[in-house]
């Protein structure tokens, strides 16, 4: 372990409690100078402990042809960006090719993440030589204000597709204005996703009862192995016991599901321990989906991690181009957790991320093609338990 990569570890683990934040060992910060004033970002290098060299620039893109590649997501993670959002605000998740999709939208709120999660698909998808904290939230507020009153429809909303939900939220504290934002807007659903406990700027706020709060989960021995510094099962538990006293619903990811050495019983301890902490009312929703990889993923995994063990399964080639664990493996991991989810609470709401139809079919006995339906079942997990 280098050096840097031990001091951006004890700055993703310890918080002080004074207003400078040791959170992360940037070595430099690039604000885009239209955005000099920005109160968001005064306040984000206020809490900055150890302020690092700051340089202003016109064009994020201009900057991003001038610097090297960088692969390492540690090296990344040292280089802080602060500039306004680029393209649509809100997009549909991408989904992936004949495979079912939960129509999720998605905010690219932070691009980039500094857990360092060996598996994580954004080592070949991002190619930036730095961390985006997009500052410019105001625009975002009001460009789903017109998207809520042109568009009756209903939405799923969250942010974290390109980078944890919540591991900037110390600085940036952008949990409170999305909370604020979305209780004008009741009919919509807006989600969290973390692998962090960072959850003290949520608890300052009252639930407003269509907000959920996602934890990835696994067990301790994958998060040790996989998921560099993002805390510990227990942190994450009891952080959502916490978020459920406030009145917060919970949702749970086992996404990716690695098929580890002694599966059933890892996986039927997580999921003793997790209804320890909640219960089955406190859940939203769970998603399930197994590791997956595109090619170039593979690379950088091999790159970042060589010492790794998560590649040595055998997988195959998908329709939408990506590697999966062979089909009668991934019905099997499918079907355990499904299983030991239901001896819990029958009624949980369980869905599949990225899956086939055939998958769909024979681990949950049914297909929601329809989107009505789909967004249904969401909208009541939520809004009407």
């Amino acid at each position: 372990m280098t050096l840097s990569t031990f001091l951006i570890m004890i700055g993703c683990l310890k918080i002080m409690k004074s207003k400078k934040i040791k959170f992360y060992n940037f070595k430099k910060i690039y604000i885009e100078k239209k955005y000099r004033d920005n109160n968001n970002v005064k306040k984000i290098l206020d809490k900055i402990d150890g302020m690092p060299p700051v340089e202003y620039v016109n064009d994020l893109f201009s900057l991003v042809k001038s610097m090297p590649v960088v692969n390492n997501p540690a090296e990344k993670s040292g280089i802080l960006f602060l500039g306004g959002i680029r393209g649509d605000i809100l997009k549909r998740c991408p989904g992936s090719l004949g495979h079912i999709c939960c129509n999720y939208y998605v905010i690219n709120l932070y691009i980039g993440c500094p857990l360092n999660c060996t598996y994580c698909i954004l080592q070949e998808y991002l190619n930036q030589p730095f961390t985006i904290i997009n500052v410019d939230i105001e625009k975002i507020f009001d460009t789903l204000d017109n998207i809520f009153k042109k568009n009756k429809k209903f939405y799923r909303i969250g942010t974290g597709e390109l980078g944890d939900s919540l591991v900037y939220d110390p600085l940036t504290e952008f949990s409170k204005n999305f909370i604020r934002f979305f209780s004008n807007y009741q009919g919509n659903i807006f989600e969290f996703k973390t692998k962090t406990v960072f959850i003290d700027n949520i608890m300052q706020v009252d639930s407003p009862g269509n907000i959920v709060i996602g934890f990835s989960l696994n067990p301790e021995i994958v998060i040790k192995s996989h998921e560099g510094f993002s805390s510990s099962l227990i942190e994450r538990l009891d952080a959502a016991k916490k978020l459920v006293k406030k009145g917060y619903k919970i949702s749970l990811h086992f996404d990716p599901i690695i098929n580890i050495a002694d599966f059933d019983i890892k996986y039927f301890d997580l999921i003793k321990i997790i209804f320890n902490y909640i219960s089955g009312k406190d859940i939203a929703w769970v998603s399930l989906g197994t590791f997956r990889y595109l090619p170039g993923l593979k690379k950088m995994i091999e790159y970042n991690y060589p010492g790794t063990d998560i590649l040595y399964d055998e997988f195959v080639l998908c329709s939408d181009k990506k590697y999966r664990y062979l089909k009668p493996v991934r019905l099997n991991l499918y079907k355990k957790i499904i299983k030991f989810l239901h001896s819990y609470d029958k009624d949980m709401l369980i869905y599949l991320c990225m899956e086939s139809p055939e998958i769909w079919k024979k681990t949950l006995g049914y297909l929601p093609f329809k989107e009505e339906k789909l967004n249904l079942i969401f909208r009541d997990s939520v809004l009407r338990k």
